[in-house]
């Protein structure tokens, strides 16, 4: 593989990684993995107000883990691509399993 490729894809993993590494982003994940939900459906399932679900799913979105629709006066999310879940659950068995 060209070094300079997999260096570039290594960037990418680390900006996704980090993106990923706060609690709330996480649980945003797993919710999504059920479905598409609104943004009301998550600040609900999550606990957090309207301006912090914002924040953090533009974020998601501007790094391209999230896509969006709109619907009236809604907007729905969902995973770009449902591998993630893969991550999620790794990370879950690893540091969410009860001994």
């Amino acid at each position: 593989m060209n070094d300079a490729y997999l260096q570039e894809r290594l960037e990418r993993a680390a900006r996704c990684l980090k993106v990923l590494a706060h609690p709330i982003r996480l649980m945003i994940i797993h919710l999504l993995g059920e479905g598409e939900l609104s943004v009301q459906e998550l600040e609900k399932a999550v606990g957090v107000s309207q301006s912090s679900m914002s924040q953090h799913l533009g974020l998601l979105k501007d790094k391209e883990i999230l896509e969006s629709r709109r619907v009236a006066q809604q907007v729905f999310y969902r995973l770009r691509d449902a591998r993630l879940l893969q991550l999620t659950a790794i990370t879950r068995e690893l540091f969410c399993r009860t001994e």
